[in-house]
This record gives structure tokens, sequence and C-alpha cells, in this order.
């Protein structure tokens, strides 16, 4: 049986912005609404995070809020486990009820920004930022447009001998407004996993994490380098087993590809579409076209 479904989604991406850290804030100041702007693209938040963090969940209700604000269409925002206050993936224990999410492929993104105080993100790779300012970076990059946009179609194939992995295949057809040298990337996140996570002096044991960064597609961390030329759609295509193993069960109706094309100015454009769609009454569809 094939599960396939095909959603194009057009978005544009952010310059980077502003440069600060900090670790302990408070939670009233962590969202400002400025009022409504004219969304120009979507942003990619990078949510360096860990299951040890005390403020973290802090940093994870401020992504809510913009995602409420904006749609998660325009803030795609991807929770990186990684760094001192993260938990293993070697470190799980599914019988024992234990999870760790964090990764190697989530450590090396951490080592290219030099991160060492959590929680911090990053706007379309832009300088780090403590939580309290994602709210005006973002909106200041939603304003910005860009002449980069991707068509992006994610299709899921069940494997014949085994009903908890299967195979996801990626197709990107990316535009451009000028001739330009950049990288592509594809990123599996997943929502809904639940595991613990210390919130403030407290240990959270059915904490629900969604956003997760699980892996990447491409080798290196921005992913490969491509030539685009001016008004000539250039096709990518990827694809990746799931994990169902002893230190991951990644759950296919849970999972996103988040794709994004970047060079030295930071994120061009970013996009997100589902692994496997749903219709209006929550089943997974088959065979969309």
């Amino acid at each position: 049986m094939r599960l396939n479904n095909i959603l194009k989604f057009s978005a544009l991406s952010i310059l980077p912005v502003l440069l600060t850290a900090c670790d302990d804030v408070k939670p009233d100041d962590r969202y400002i609404d400025c009022g409504e702007i004219k969304v120009e693209r979507a942003v990619l938040l990078e949510d360096f995070t860990g299951q040890q963090c005390l403020n973290c969940p802090q940093a994870h209700k401020t992504i809510k809020e913009l995602e409420a604000q904006y749609g998660e269409d325009k803030v795609i925002a991807v929770s990186i486990h990684c760094g001192e206050f993260g938990y293993s993936k070697t470190k799980t224990n599914f019988s024992k009820g234990n999870v760790g999410l964090m990764t190697e492929e989530g450590n090396a993104i951490l080592e290219t920004y030099g991160i060492n105080s959590f929680p911090m993100g990053s706007i379309n790779m832009g300088s780090p930022l403590t939580f309290p300012l994602w709210a005006t970076a973002v909106r200041e990059a939603l304003s910005v447009a860009s002449d980069v946009d991707i068509d992006l179609t994610v299709g899921y194939t069940p494997a014949s001998d085994n009903p908890d992995t299967g195979t996801i295949n990626i197709s990107a057809g990316i535009m451009s407004g000028s001739a330009r040298t950049a990288e592509i990337q594809f990123w599996v996140i997943e929502d809904g996993i639940v595991a613990i996570q210390k919130d403030g002096n407290n240990y959270v044991y059915d904490y629900v994490h969604d956003g997760v960064f699980r892996g990447q597609v491409l080798s290196g961390v921005k992913g490969e380098s491509i030539a685009l030329a001016k008004g000539i759609e250039f096709n990518k295509e990827a694809s990746i087993e799931t994990r169902w193993n002893e230190q991951e069960h990644w759950v296919p109706e849970n999972l996103s590809i988040v794709a994004f094309v970047s060079d030295g100015s930071g994120v061009l454009q970013v996009t997100k579409v589902p692994v496997i769609s749903k219709d209006d009454s929550g089943e997974a569809e088959e065979g969309k076209e």
C-alpha cells in the first residue's frame, strides 16, 4: 500500500537579525504583540533547546504564540535538542519511559553558531537571540520580501515488511528572481513526542514536544550547493528512511519535511509540508494527487 500526498507550498524567507545572549528571563517579558504587518514570506526559527533546560518551556510558549499570530506556515519553528542541556537519544529506554531527543546532527548545527547559553534561537540563520527578542525579529523578517520560491512535494511509502517504517520521498522545485549560488537542505521534524522536560525546578514527565528536529536528509549542515538561474526552475529530489529502533520511534503521521534554501546572507526561503496529510475528518489521506 502506498500513502502519497502531494502538497505544494510556496514560502519565502528572512534575513539575519540582532545579537544577544541570556538564560534567565522573566516569563512576562517573552512576547510583545506589536500589531498587524504585511506578511511577505515565511521564516525559519531554529530553537536551540534541551530536555534539561529549565527555561526552555518558556521559549516553547513563545513559539506557540508566534505560530498562533502568524500561522505555522509562516513561522516554521524547529526545536533542535543539543548541547549540555540535551538528553541524548542514546539514553532512550522505551520500556522505562525514557526518551532522549538530542542527536549528533543537532549538535553539529549548534556548533556552527557557537551557542553556550540556552534557550537561544536563530531567525533565518541570523545571530543567536534570547527568546524575548524572537517576536520582534520574526515580525521584522516576515515583512521583507524574497525573490526565491520553493514548490515542495512530499510522499510516503510504508515498508512492505515492517508497518512501523517507510520511505519519505521529497521533490522540490526552486525558482529564483536572480542568478545565484545557494544551498538546499531538507529536515525531518516531528510533533507530539511525549518525553521528559525540565520546567523551572520541576520535571514534567509527560511533556509534549513539537517541531522536534529528527534528522537531515542531505549531507552537510546547510545541505548541498546548487546553482540557481534567473527564472528557471531548479529541481532537487531526495529520500530518507524513517527510523524505528531502540533509540528513536518516528511516527509518520506526526512527521513533516522542512525545506530551506540559504546562502551567505541567511535563509532565502523556507517551507514545511507534512509527510502524511489529513482530511477534515483527521484521517490520513491515501493516493491524493
